[in-house]
């Protein structure tokens, strides 16, 4: 059941336009603007990688996972879903699975395009996977929490930009030289993740982005079983 639900959700995922812009032309637009900068100096991919990634959250993870809860909670899809075999938790991974699977792969396309075109190998191996497998839980309960206070598909583009803005200005004040601006930047939601790549493939191990990172993912988590319902919001 988990499965055929999961394979439902994939086709679907590129049948809706906005999710297909996600899916397809935001990592395609990324290895682009990659390959515009692949003369830059080595000293310079980590910090573009970083921030690339939490474009890939934001964009791909964040605002597909909010369309696609909604959707699915205001059309009674998740109340049928109750009411069948699968469990609460298989319906949501069903639902999650095929979103993180394609995540998944857009990371390893950009990132593997980018090494292949100039970018240096990453210096911490264990750093950098750290904050791709914390910052893309995150990025998902981020999405089903944005879900819970979205009252319809359309009001998803209203309700995810204020965490779209809080990531990407922290992913970008994350590479200023100021040091305490720096510090609180690379702590905000899913810009820890970034700052955890970018850091890692520099060589370094930023403490306070992991522990950031570990503490949205818990908050998030706490958020979404406490303000996800299941029934269509009125």
């Amino acid at each position: 059941m988990v499965v055929h639900l999961a394979l439902t959700e994939l086709r679907l995922l590129f049948r809706k336009k906005l999710t297909l812009v996600s899916v397809l032309i935001v990592p395609a637009l990324l290895c682009f603007t990659a390959w515009q900068l692949r003369d830059m100096p080595a000293s310079d991919w980590p910090a573009q990688l970083g921030f690339s990634y939490v474009m890939l959250l934001g964009l791909s993870v964040v605002l597909v996972s909010t369309m696609v809860f909604t959707a699915r909670r205001q059309s009674l899809v998740l109340q049928r879903l109750r009411t069948s075999e699968l469990t609460d938790n298989g319906v949501f991974a069903g639902i999650a699975g095929p979103i993180m699977v394609v995540s998944i792969a857009q990371i390893v396309i950009y990132f593997g395009f980018t090494m292949a075109i100039g970018a240096p190998m990453p210096s911490q191996v264990g750093v950098v996977l750290i904050g791709l497998l914390l910052g893309l839980p995150a990025a998902l309960l981020a999405g089903i929490v944005t879900a819970a206070f979205s009252r319809s598909v359309e009001a998803t583009q209203i309700t995810v930009i204020p965490v779209l803005a809080l990531s990407l200005a922290g992913a970008f004040l994350a590479r200023t030289s100021d040091e305490t601006v720096a510090t609180i930047a690379s702590a905000l939601p899913m810009a820890s993740a970034g700052h955890l790549v970018a850091e890692g493939w520099a060589g370094s191990t930023p403490v306070v982005a992991l522990v950031a990172t570990i503490g949205w993912l818990l908050v998030l988590g706490f958020a979404a079983h406490r303000f996800f319902k299941w029934e269509p919001r009125q």
